[in-house]
C-alpha cells in the first residue's frame, strides 16, 4: 500500500465514523449547546468542513476554486475556524443542518479526488504557501495525516455533545 493510499483510507475511515455520529443526532438538535459544553453539533460539522478544506486541499494543492464555487468557504472560514476562536457554537438558523451536511460531503469528495492526483513523492514536499503557519505540519504528508487525526479528535467532542443531548454512544459493529 502506498502512503497516498494509506492516507486516503484513513481519511475515508474517519469520515465514516463522523457520518455515523451525524446520522445518530436529529438535525433539530444540531444548534443545541448542552450544559457543561461550549459547542454544538452544527459548529463541529462546519469546523470539520473548513478543516478538511484547509488541511487536505489548501495546504497540499493551494486554493481549490471548485470549493469556492460550491460553498461560501470564506464566510465559513470566519464562522468555523477553530484556531484561537472564542465561540465554538452557532445561533439557530444561520445555516440549515441539511445544507451543511451536503457541503461537508462535497468538500470530502473534492479532497478524495485531489488525493488521487498525488504520488508518494509529492507527500515529501513542503506545504503550499499559506497566509499563516500551519499549526502542525511542514510537509504535505503531515498535513494530510493531521486531517484524519483532527477529524477523530472532533468525533470525540461530537460524541460527548450527542451523549449530553440524550443520545448514548453506539459502538461500531
Amino acid at each position: 500500500m502506498s502512503k497516498v493510499e494509506f492516507l486516503k483510507e484513513q481519511i475515508i475511515e474517519a469520515r465514516v465514523f463522523v457520518n455515523r455520529l451525524i446520522s445518530e443526532l436529529p438535525e433539530d438538535l444540531w444548534y443545541v449547546i448542552p450544559e457543561g459544553t461550549d459547542s454544538n453539533f452544527i459548529w463541529q460539522v462546519g469546523h470539520l468542513l473548513v478543516s478538511q478544506n484547509f488541511h487536505t486541499l489548501t495546504a497540499v494543492a493551494g486554493l481549490n476554486e471548485g470549493v469556492g464555487q460550491l460553498i461560501p468557504i470564506n464566510e465559513y472560514n470566519r464562522i468555523f475556524n477553530g484556531m484561537g476562536t472564542l465561540h465554538r457554537s452557532l445561533r439557530k438558523d444561520l445555516i440549515a443542518a441539511s445544507e451543511l451536511r451536503k457541503q461537508l460531503d462535497i468538500v470530502h469528495e473534492i479532497c478524495l479526488d485531489n488525493l488521487d492526483t498525488l504520488s508518494d513523492t509529492d507527500l515529501l514536499e513542503r506545504l503550499e504557501p499559506l497566509p499563516f503557519r500551519h499549526p502542525v505540519a511542514e510537509t504535505k504528508y503531515e498535513a494530510l495525516s493531521w486531517s484524519f487525526k483532527h477529524e477523530m479528535w472532533h468525533s470525540a467532542e461530537m460524541e460527548a455533545i450527542k451523549r449530553e443531548l440524550g443520545y448514548p454512544i453506539v459502538w461500531m459493529k
